[in-house]
């Protein structure tokens, strides 16, 4: 293993940005760049040994900083969407950031994602970003002293741990937000990857993408991957769910959540026989299938991201999950810090 850092690039107001690639002894690696604590690129073999990187995503600080989708990036405060009414602690409201329409906030207003994080390397194979929160930011309460590890192994698996600390009880959801293309990053759509999730139910939401507060069972509905299936099998189902996010983009309810390290998902891939197991330990995972990429953006090799080009599985805690009772609180102190793993391990057969 080997760990190895040059420049990225320079922000527009001046700053540099510091990458690293960390390469196994199969000659696999991944890049990492301080912009956003962002995983930008993981090069895997496919069953011929062929290496190619399955991150979606772009080569230039210039197009990170245009980027509107996440691609790739830690993203914080609070991953996902929060309704208008903001949040309540201990009976307190906090109007945060409404960033999405002045209706609802998305991803913390990308705080975290858009901010120049401080890195380490730590060890032969992993690299260490930190980013402090100030209180008040975007509206949160609490100042948040952020740690995201990034490591990669011989067995082809990236592992992702935050530790999350603030000062006082405050929302925290930190999650990285990496679009997957298992056949390669420029390949075209990602519907006839094979995916199976399991999750038992899911986060039905309204117009808007707010939660309903309902947990619905995936049984009998287009969003039922217990079994494994093409993401595309179902698209076209006569589904209100489906219309509203223009596909798959909701949460899923892990099954049999228990706050304990578990498989939450498996992807193959048939032309390259690429294979992705995901694991983590929190108790929702949002699937999004790049319904809102339009070849307006410009990504690696210059070419532009197109309609679905790639899939998220991002963990998580539901969204707008303070505003809703049935779901499990995200709310963390200095005592019980938000700390999580998730690991994407990549095969071929």
């Amino acid at each position: 293993m080997k760990v190895e850092q040059f420049l990225y690039g320079k922000t527009k107001d001046g700053r540099e940005v510091p990458a690293f690639t960390v390469t196994n002894a199969k000659g696999a690696y991944i890049e990492l760049v301080s912009y956003g604590a962002t995983l930008n690129k993981i090069v895997v073999p496919d069953r011929n040994g062929a290496l190619y990187d399955v991150l979606v995503g772009f080569d230039t600080m210039e197009q990170q900083e245009k980027c509107t989708d996440s691609q790739g990036r830690t993203v914080g405060r609070v991953a996902n969407r929060i309704a208008g009414c903001g949040i309540t602690i201990d009976g307190k409201n906090y109007p945060i950031t409404k960033n999405v329409n002045g209706q609802i906030t998305l991803h913390g207003n990308h705080e975290y994602s858009s901010a120049v994080w401080q890195a380490k390397i730590v060890g032969d194979n992993a690299v260490r970003f930190t980013y402090e929160s100030p209180d008040g930011a975007e509206g949160f309460p609490g100042n948040v002293k952020n740690a995201v590890t990034f490591s990669f192994d011989d067995n082809n698996a990236v592992k992702i741990h935050y530790e999350c600390v603030p000062d006082r009880k405050t929302a925290l959801n930190v999650t990285n937000h990496s679009y997957f293309n298992l056949e390669g990053f420029d390949k075209g759509p990602v519907t006839e990857h094979v995916l199976q999730l399991f999750c038992d139910a899911y986060t039905p939401t309204d117009a808007i993408c707010i939660p309903t507060g309902e947990i619905r069972p995936v049984e009998g509905t287009p969003f039922d991957f217990r079994l494994p299936k093409k993401i595309g099998r179902d698209l076209n189902h006569d589904d209100e769910q489906l219309k509203i996010g223009r596909g798959y983009d909701h949460n899923f309810c892990i099954e049999n959540y228990d706050g304990t390290f578990k498989e939450f998902a498996a992807v193959w891939e048939p032309k390259s026989g690429r294979v992705m197991r995901a694991y983590t330990d929190l108790p929702g995972v949002q699937f999004y299938i790049g319904n809102f990429l339009d070849g307006s953006q410009v990504g690696k090799a210059g070419k532009p991201l197109q309609y679905r080009q790639g899939f998220c599985l991002e963990t998580q805690f539901y969204p707008d999950c303070l505003n809703h009772p049935a779901f499990p609180p995200c709310l963390f102190t200095p005592e019980n810090p938000f700390v999580s793993t998730t690991i994407y391990q990549f095969s071929a057969e």
